[in-house]
């Protein structure tokens, strides 16, 4: 009985089969427009911008990870992009064409912002109460906001929701005994999404949550929400500006490619977003030189990174490059110039 049970079911997956094999997954053919990026791509097809690593790895004609020609055409599938060769469809294929304004722009990876300084705290808004007694807010619901300068707002004002991490001290803040007691300069600010504005009232800002990335509750912070554009021109500054890496965006001790960092420059020095930016760490001078003389060697170089947001008395920048070395709090940045 076991046999002719076994026997009846391979016959059968045999019938099937060839069905099986004929339903192959027919992909979308996406032609390469000027400015799209292997990220921007990534987000929008199969909704994982960080899967753009991956393609360009499959793929080691593309000799810069961040630009692709326009006319170039993609196979895109259910969760998996391919690029087609160019002499697979020539007939189609337009020109590998770069302009100057493609080549002097990049991807900012969604942003920053993860930052207030202390000044910016004593000017934040708090969403104190919701329509009823839950705990947790999400996209859709009303809430009500107690602001700074109530008479400021206007309905259709964006809001970005923050709650507060910890403080940030400048690293060439002086020591006792190995700490740095100076007081905060800032916070790291974790982002819990964005609320509109649609009804000002004498005592609150009524708004609805318009994007929630975390879980929204009573007492979260509210500043002025600055949206950050997909893509960035890249631009050499008129003078050298100095600064240092006062932290990265997510609080870890080292940091690498394609990770934001927050420096110590603001719009108050001329920085404006695009200026591209060297890192570099001073060189000591080793136990074995000769002590009789001042030595003065070039810096180590760290990488570069291109500032994507500036504030008052602080930036946030994208690195770009990196060397052999990590990048630790307290290493230093200057513009690149023309």
């Amino acid at each position: 009985m076991n046999l002719k049970r076994t026997i009846l079911t391979v016959c059968l997956l045999l019938m099937i089969w060839p069905s099986i094999a004929i339903a192959k997954e027919e992909p979308i053919i996406y032609t390469v427009k000027q400015g799209d990026t292997l990220w921007d791509i990534s987000q929008r097809f199969i909704k994982d911008p960080y899967y753009w690593p991956n393609l360009w790895s499959n793929n080691p004609a593309i000799g810069n990870p961040h630009l692709i020609y326009p006319g170039q055409k993609l196979r895109i599938y259910d969760g998996r992009i391919e690029i087609i060769p160019v002499n697979e469809d020539s007939s189609s294929v337009g020109a590998a064409v770069m302009t100057p304004k493609a080549l002097l722009l990049i991807p900012t990876y969604g942003g920053a912002q993860s930052f207030i300084s202390a000044s910016e705290v004593e000017t934040l808004g708090t969403l104190v109460d919701t329509v009823d007694n839950r705990v947790m807010m999400t996209t859709g619901d009303t809430v009500f906001l107690e602001m700074d300068d109530l008479a400021a707002i206007n309905p259709g004002d964006v809001f970005e929701l923050i709650t507060m991490g910890p403080e940030v001290i400048h690293p060439a803040a002086k020591k006792t005994f190995g700490y740095q007691l100076a007081d905060p300069i800032g916070f790291q600010t974790i982002q819990l999404g964005t609320v509109e504005i649609t009804k000002i009232t004498e005592t609150v800002a009524v708004a609805t949550i318009t994007n929630a990335l975390r879980e929204i509750k009573r007492g979260s912070k509210l500043r002025p929400y600055k949206p950050i554009p997909s893509q960035i021109p890249r631009i050499l500054a008129g003078e050298v500006l100095e600064g240092y890496i006062l932290a990265d965006d997510i609080g870890k001790l080292a940091v690498g490619q394609w990770e934001v960092i927050l420096i110590d420059i603001g719009e108050e020095t001329g920085l404006i977003v695009g200026h591209e930016l060297e890192l570099y760490r001073k060189r000591e001078v080793t136990i074995e030189a000769d002590k009789n003389k001042v030595l003065v060697l070039p810096d180590i170089d760290l990488g570069d990174a291109i500032v994507l947001e500036v504030r008052q008395g602080f930036a946030e920048a994208l690195i770009t490059r990196t060397t052999n070395m990590a990048l630790h709090r307290g290493d230093r940045v200057k513009t690149k110039t023309k």
